[in-house]
C-alpha cells in the first residue's frame, strides 16, 4: 500500500466525521508520511498500521470528545454508542471486553425501554379510565349526584396521575436515556484504552 492508497482508504473510512475533523486527520497523516520521505514511505505506513483501524480509533476519540464538550440528544447518543461499539469490535485484543460491554449496554437499554413502555402503558390506562369515569359522572350527574361526584373526582385524580406519568416519560426520554448512553460510551472508550 502506498501513500495515496493509505490516505484514500483513511478518507473513505472517516466519511462520518465532520469535514473539518476529517480534513485535520488527513492533513496530519499526509504530513507524517511526507516527513518520512518517499524512501521510508512503506516503513512509515507499516508503523501506522491499518488505515481502517486508525479511522475507527479517530471516530471513537471524536465521539468521546464530543460527549465531554456538549450534551447529546437521544438519537445522537445512540449513534455515538454504536460508533464506539464498532470501534471496539475492530480491535481483536478488546473483543472479549467489547462483548461484555455490549451485553451490559444491551441489558441497560432493554431495561430502560421496558420501564418506559410500562410507564407509557400505565399512562394510557390512567387517561382512558379518567375519560370513561368523567363521561360516566357527567351522564349520572342529575340521576345520582353522589355517584356522579365520586366518578368525576376519581376521573380528576386519574387524569392527574396520567399527566404526572406523561411528565415522567418526558424526563426519561429527555434526560435519563442520553445520560445512560453517555455513560455507556465513556465505559466503552475507557475499555478501549482512551483517557
Amino acid at each position: 500500500m502506498n501513500k495515496e492508497e493509505f490516505l484514500k482508504t483513511l478518507d473513505q473510512n472517516l466519511s462520518k466525521l465532520p469535514d473539518e475533523e476529517r480534513e485535520a486527520a488527513l492533513q496530519y497523516y499526509e504530513e507524517y508520511l511526507y516527513e518520512a520521505g518517499s524512501e521510508n514511505e512503506l516503513e512509515a505506513i507499516k508503523r501506522l498500521g491499518n488505515p481502517t483501524q486508525i479511522a475507527k480509533q479517530l471516530m471513537a476519540d471524536f465521539v468521546a470528545k464530543e460527549i465531554e464538550t456538549k450534551p447529546l440528544k437521544a438519537k445522537q447518543s445512540f449513534q455515538a454508542f454504536w460508533i464506539v461499539i464498532v470501534a471496539l469490535f475492530a480491535s481483536p485484543i478488546a473483543f472479549p471486553i467489547a462483548i461484555s460491554i455490549a451485553a451490559v449496554a444491551f441489558a441497560a437499554i432493554v431495561t430502560v425501554m421496558t420501564i418506559l413502555f410500562t410507564i407509557s402503558l400505565v399512562t394510557v390506562v390512567f387517561l382512558v379510565t379518567s375519560l370513561v369515569l368523567g363521561i360516566t359522572g357527567i351522564m349520572k350527574l342529575f340521576i345520582h349526584p353522589a355517584t356522579a361526584a365520586v366518578s368525576i373526582g376519581a376521573s380528576c385524580v386519574l387524569l392527574g396521575f396520567g399527566i404526572l406519568a406523561s411528565v415522567l416519560i418526558y424526563v426519561i426520554v429527555r434526560n435519563v436515556i442520553p445520560t445512560i448512553m453517555k455513560k455507556i460510551i465513556e465505559i466503552c472508550h475507557k475499555a478501549k484504552g482512551g483517557k
